[in-house]
């Protein structure tokens, strides 16, 4: 299961839809996957619209015992969808036993048979369920896809980029409930108590109840890093502090006289931080709370898609995603 419903401690799923391959422009992508649960909900997507309702409907039918199958999508005028492309997806049951391996932070493994079977996955906890035989395909994948000899499909866990956000007032708050759902692994660090509460954080957020910069281990080089704490003094301090480490991201949230002042203020000190971004988030999108989450994460999966970009130009230009559909 994904995070928001593990969180709201949905039953254990009983089949699943997962897309497989993706020929031109479509709404999903290979690895994506929607699950039937126990009590009859739907958990994830497959981006909606007409594929989605008739996975949905196969998902229900291998439930109820129909063997293993998969399905071809022309997503043109015919099917009310007319994004260019074509979808193979695979509905397959999944046994009581591995269950485990739909938690967030799990991958998992198929077997082609010639449909999908799910044969194993490591688990959350790094623990292998299934088959062993498995086991050396999902690690050497470092994406959804089949293996080269054609004999397994692996869904690696998603990577979940740290994040380290100094600050839970309002907008911390509201920045940790998004960024969880957006696999990034959030840690919140605030003094004071009656703010550093855990109740008030999604279960996957670790709240640590100090801000000092002495205390802190060595930022991870992917790690993001958001100071929005109650004290500017404090802001600067942790700027200070993460300025000189190599991070994939280091935002303040300012104003524009305030990112003007620490900004001066570090070259007077000698100091450069070129991945610094100071005011944090995408301009114009208001200043409340919920909006500033928004734009600050807006802002965050604009550079990871870019990164993505650079990294794979080739796979990202073959399958352009369109956005779901409802």
């Amino acid at each position: 299961m994904n995070a928001a419903a593990q969180q709201l401690g949905l039953a254990p799923p009983l089949a699943e839809a997962l897309i497989t391959r993706v020929r031109g422009s479509a709404p999903a992508g290979a690895g994506d996957s929607m699950r039937l649960l126990g009590d009859g909900r739907f958990d994830g997507t497959v981006g909606g619209g007409r594929m989605e309702h008739a996975l949905r409907a196969a998902l229900r039918e291998c439930a109820a015992g129909r063997a293993p199958h998969a399905l071809d999508f022309t997503l043109g005028a015919g099917s009310d969808q007319c994004c260019g492309g074509r979808a193979e997806a695979c509905v397959v049951p999944v046994p009581p036993l591995l269950g485990a391996l739909y938690q967030a932070g799990a991958g998992r493994v198929y077997a082609v048979e010639p449909t999908l079977r799910l044969a194993g996955g490591v688990t959350a906890e790094g623990r292998w369920l299934g088959d062993a035989a498995a086991r050396r395909s999902l690690a050497q994948a470092d994406e959804p896809g089949f293996s080269a000899d054609g004999r397994w499909f692996a869904l690696p866990a998603a990577r979940c980029t740290p994040l380290w956000l100094f600050g839970a007032g309002h907008v911390g708050r509201a920045v940790a409930r998004l960024a969880g759902e957006l696999d990034y692994a959030v840690q919140v660090f605030d003094e004071r108590p009656e703010w550093a509460e855990p109740k008030a954080f999604p279960p996957s957020v670790r709240v640590q109840r100090h801000s000092d910069a002495a205390r802190l281990p060595q930022a991870p080089r992917d790690a993001v890093v958001l100071i929005m704490t109650h004290s500017h003094t404090l802001d600067y301090e942790l700027l200070e502090h993460f300025a000189q480490q190599p991070l994939a991201y280091l935002g303040v949230i300012a104003s524009r006289s305030k990112a003007a002042r620490f900004r001066h203020a570090l070259e007077r000190g000698g100091r450069s931080a070129p991945h610094l971004h100071m005011p944090i988030g995408l301009p114009g999108l208001g200043k409340r709370p919920a909006e500033i989450a928004v734009s600050v994460l807006a802002e965050l999966l604009a550079l990871r898609q870019r990164s993505r970009t650079t990294l794979q130009p080739h796979a990202a230009a073959a399958a352009p995603r369109d956005m779901p559909e409802e």
